[in-house]
């Protein structure tokens, strides 16, 4: 305000009468010069040779050759990360991500980081000097560490993992291409699913959780096996303590009564940890609550990597996703949860295939046709015992091959859901529906079974009334039914994820796999 002042002053001198009295004409000079660089144009420009020789040098970001080339042709390979004032700010933005990589839930070392950070503080020191070096550089960072934190790991190490889900390509010229030219943007959104970014949020208050604050420990104490809603006990003192900490209790009080509020912080815990949801302390319930906050951060960042997998764009007006860790089903309408319920998947040593396919048919009272392995390893061996096994279990030999007839104790249950893929697996119906009761379902030998498989028919069958899909599952008689549109399904392995109330959710590691994929991110 005070040089707007000044400046209407000085306007007002200047037509201010003379000594003798008279209004003098104004004259007015232009001194205003047109602004030189502080830095030299002619030195922001590189070519294709500054490039190459520059990935000669650094073998490691060979990989984004082509990624270079497609970026600097784009901008006439005049530099990105210099202009007329020097180096811009997005380079320190760039610097301070990857020192703080962990924010991004990345383990992963960055290459060359040493190097990059004695180029950043050299350019500091000569801040008008663009340095040819340090503009590659930072492209190169630009597209590892792009990779590193939305891309992932290649697609030959997610397959050693026993991830065959489709690689997602993404092109790191052009997020850096929109990066530059739009600095605020979260150029992340077009880069991840947005269940990436609502675990790496939840991961970033873990990690802040952390710093402020210790793991509070709940002693295993005997009494727990007997509170009760009403009860009183000091030792629930702790309990609170943890539960508000972790977020599922919202008022902190050192009450020793276990109240409502208090069961109510134990169910949803227990909800966000796979348990049954009751009201008891149990072993299992003490169990995951003392999981200490760093190995919860480190399962988020495990996951966030198996979420850099996942490819982008549209997956289609519904699809179907099964967690194996969550032994769920979950099944979208124009990307929207619309439905779920509860599965049966593979045990360790028969583990269910992470894989994508079509749902293209749906099978009522279908026949089982036994695989050769349960051929051989159970079938064939029951039938030496007991020569009327087959009849018993109402199977027959057909075609060099054993089935199962349809019906009510049929293997499959009485509909299957057919897509195809050469693992042979599929979701389908099962007679043992009490295993749906278990907390931990890993009990078939590869397929997934559908705790709800009629609601799941009504779904993918909107023209089919209730009624007619009954009569089709108990109809004894073996009936395809083609798909007008196929529906995705993907089989995914996530043991932490956010769900669609947005609440953070943990699983065990049913096949092991989380230990093996964070030693690779840590190499």
């Amino acid at each position: 305000m005070v040089k707007y002042i000044v400046l209407g002053l000085s306007l007002l001198t200047a037509v201010a009468c003379t000594g003798n009295g008279k209004k003098k004409e104004r004259q007015t000079v232009n001194t205003a010069k047109v602004a030189e660089p502080l830095v030299d144009t002619s030195l922001l420009v590189l070519d294709t040779l500054m490039i190459d020789s520059f990935l000669v040098n650094k073998p490691a970001f060979k990989e984004f050759k082509e990624d270079f080339r497609t970026f600097y042709a784009s901008r006439n390979f005049r530099y990105a990360w210099f202009d007329t004032k020097g180096i811009i700010e997005g380079a320190q933005h760039l610097a301070g991500q990857i020192h703080a990589r962990e924010n991004d839930g990345v383990l992963k070392k960055q290459v060359y980081a040493d190097e990059f950070f004695t180029l950043i503080d050299q350019q500091k020191v000569k801040p008008l000097k663009p340095l040819l070096a340090l503009e590659l550089m930072l492209t190169a960072q630009y597209f590892s560490y792009s990779k590193n934190r939305l891309g992932g790991s290649e697609l030959t190490k997610a397959k050693d993992l026993g991830w065959y889900l489709q690689a997602k390509k993404l092109s790191y010229a052009q997020l850096l291409a929109k990066q530059l030219k739009s600095p605020s943007s979260e150029i992340e959104q077009e880069a991840v699913i947005p269940q990436y970014i609502a675990l790496r949020k939840m991961l970033n208050f873990y990690q802040q959780l952390e710093k402020k604050e210790k793991d509070v420990w709940v002693a295993n104490d005997t009494l727990f096996k007997k509170i009760r809603v009403g009860d009183t006990s000091a030792a629930l003192a702790k309990l609170r303590e943890r539960l508000f900490q972790l977020g599922d209790l919202k008022v902190k009080t050192p009450d020793s009564v276990y109240d409502q509020p208090l069961a109510d912080a134990i169910v949803r815990f227990k909800k966000r940890h796979g348990i049954r949801a009751d009201f008891s302390i149990s072993q299992g319930f003490l169990k995951e609550i003392n999981v200490p906050l760093h190995s919860r951060i480190q399962q988020m960042m495990i996951n966030l990597e198996r979420m850099r997998w996942i490819p982008l764009g549209d997956h289609g007006a519904k699809f179907i996703l099964v967690n194996i860790p969550a032994y769920q089903l979950y099944y979208y309408e124009n990307n929207k949860l619309s439905w779920g319920c509860k599965v049966v998947v593979g045990k360790a040593m028969n583990q269910t295939v992470i894989f994508e396919g079509n749902l293209q048919y749906i099978v009522f009272s279908p026949y089982w046709y036994v695989p050769e392995s349960i051929i051989k390893k159970e079938i064939l061996p029951a039938m030496k015992n007991n020569p009327a096994y087959l009849d018993r279990h109402r199977m027959e030999w057909n075609d060099g091959k054993v089935r199962q007839k349809p019906g009510a104790d049929n293997s499959l249950g009485l509909v299957k859901f057919i897509f195809p893929n050469v693992n042979d697996i599929y979701l389908h119906d099962t007679p043992s529906k009490p295993l749906f009761k278990e907390d931990v379902r890993a009990f078939s030998h590869g397929c997934i079974r559908v705790e709800k498989p009629k609601e799941l028919a009504e779904l993918l069958l909107p023209k089919w009334t209730s009624k007619n899909i009954d009569a089709a599952m108990k109809g004894g008689k073996e009936q395809w039914i083609p798909l007008k549109n196929k529906v995705p399904v993907y089989i995914g392995y996530f043991t932490a994820y956010v769900d669609s109330a947005g609440e953070l959710n943990f699983r065990d590691d049913v096949y092991q796999r989380d230990g093996r994929l964070l030693e690779m991110l840590m190499q």
